[in-house]
């Protein structure tokens, strides 16, 4: 039996804090009039780097809002950013009374410490373990005896109370499970809450991601790879995916959040409408190169996707891409775009959304599902504004307006260093949520 005739997932709410919009309608707007949220990065001193002078930034009006909604002492800034997400799908899912079972959380987010990550952080950690052991060495009673009076600081431990702030918020207990996949964790986490619905452990799942590492420690790691943009141009143009012009990704702050269900259970609370139905996934770890993205591991995730959602390759309306505009994984993922769809490339539509906010690591893979889901429902492929100049070794076909046409299906790809791989399949739900599109789509 493939996927496509097991239990149906359905994703029923969808909340986003990005550079281009904290909420859905404002997200989808920006994406079809093709406005970034990329600028200089300010608020440090980046002249001794060679690169990743740009940053996709939520605005500081938004950043405030999520603040005196979420902000607590000992709470960290992608725990609020999380929250922010997950109460907006949660509000867009009509999930206001308490759940009768039990729930899925799945989620994926950085270093806990206040700065997302900082080497601080864990030199603060070190000098913690090297005072306690010179007064109490390693004697278990001596070590509870010497924390028992201590708060320890949030940098120091890898403790959040995001598992119990979602579990009361849905009324029930969950079945928890935060997880690392890197750029491809997002996806991945899609699939585990899609795997915890198909096996019956749970009737609801919430998946949520956040990232927010913009510090001179992350950014020189980065540019230590030559990984980030090199554009010293408008910023709204340093991440520009299949342009021959690309010379790096632009690394961002966001969070995204979805709620999935089975399609019966959404029904029973009275849901008509849903975004989009989780058809089908491929996952696989290579062993090949850290960094180095390896083609035939994209080919593969991506035919296992299609495979698994019991359709054809041609069936396929649209791809939404990893596109991280760097040198390699646009050729890589554009070359195993060509081995899979062959002769249809020059007509299949691509998109790439991190054109507009940059690299949000795991939370891209959700917030990009989230313009999967909207492209379906809307009939609407966001454009790729930053992509003037195609690459013709990548030959795939972005445009620079919204193309408007019927999609029952996308395809979404991510993929992370370390050999993570992911892509997923989605499809047009019978009774799509419309979001109202702007007045007038310009690129």
């Amino acid at each position: 039996m493939n996927e496509s005739t097991a239990k149906e997932i359905v994703i029923s709410g969808m909340g986003v804090v990005t550079p281009i919009g904290s909420s859905i309608g404002a997200f989808w707007d920006a994406n079809l009039r093709g406005r970034s949220g990329l600028r200089l990065e300010d608020r440090m001193d980046l002249s001794a780097l060679p690169c990743g002078w740009v940053a996709g930034l939520v605005p500081e009006d938004a950043k405030q809002a999520v603040r005196d909604r979420w902000q607590v002492p000992g709470r960290s800034w992608g725990d609020c950013l999380m929250l922010d997400a997950v109460e907006q799908a949660l509000d867009d899912a009509g999930l206001s009374e308490p759940l009768t079972g039990p729930a899925g959380l799945i989620w994926a987010r950085v270093w806990p410490g206040p700065t997302g990550s900082d080497p601080k952080d864990y030199e603060n950690h070190m000098k913690s373990l090297g005072a306690r052991y010179s007064q109490v060495g390693n004697s278990p009673a001596a070590v509870a005896e010497y924390l028992a009076d201590k708060d320890l600081p949030l940098e120091t431990v890898d403790l959040s109370t995001f598992p119990s702030d979602i579990a009361a918020r849905l009324g029930t207990s969950l079945i928890a499970t935060r997880l690392e996949a890197t750029c491809a964790g997002g996806l991945r986490a899609i699939a585990e809450g899609a795997r915890l619905l198909r096996m019956g452990k749970v009737e609801c799942v919430v998946v949520s991601a956040s990232v927010s590492r913009n510090t001179p420690y992350v950014l020189s790691q980065y540019g230590q790879l030559m990984a980030l943009s090199r554009w010293r141009e408008p910023a709204e143009q340093a991440s520009m995916p299949f342009d021959k012009r690309r010379s790096g990704m632009v690394i961002n702050e966001s969070a995204g959040a979805l709620v999935l269900e089975t399609a019966d259970h959404a029904r029973r609370r009275g849901v008509e409408q849903v975004h989009a139905v989780v058809q089908g996934w491929g996952l696989a770890v290579g062993t090949g190169h850290m960094t180095a993205p390896n083609v035939d591991a994209v080919e593969h995730v991506m035919r296992t996707a299609i495979r698994r959602a019991g359709i054809d390759v041609d069936e396929v309306d649209t791809v939404n891409s990893h596109g991280t505009s760097t040198r390699l994984n646009d050729l890589t993922e554009s070359r195993a775009m060509h081995k899979v769809f062959g002769s249809r490339m020059p007509d299949l539509p691509v998109s790439a959304v991190k054109s507009l906010t940059g690299h949000g690591s795991a939370a891209s893979g959700i917030i990009e599902t989230a313009v999967s889901a909207l492209t379906l429902c809307n009939g609407v492929i966001p454009p790729v504004v930053t992509c003037t100049e195609p690459d013709p070794a990548c030959a795939v076909r972005t445009s620079l307006t919204p193309v408007e046409q019927p999609v029952d299906t996308v395809l979404k790809n991510s993929f992370g260093f370390g050999g993570q791989y992911a892509a997923m399949v989605f499809g047009r739900p019978d009774n799509p949520r419309l979001t109202p599109r702007p007045i007038q789509a310009a690129a």
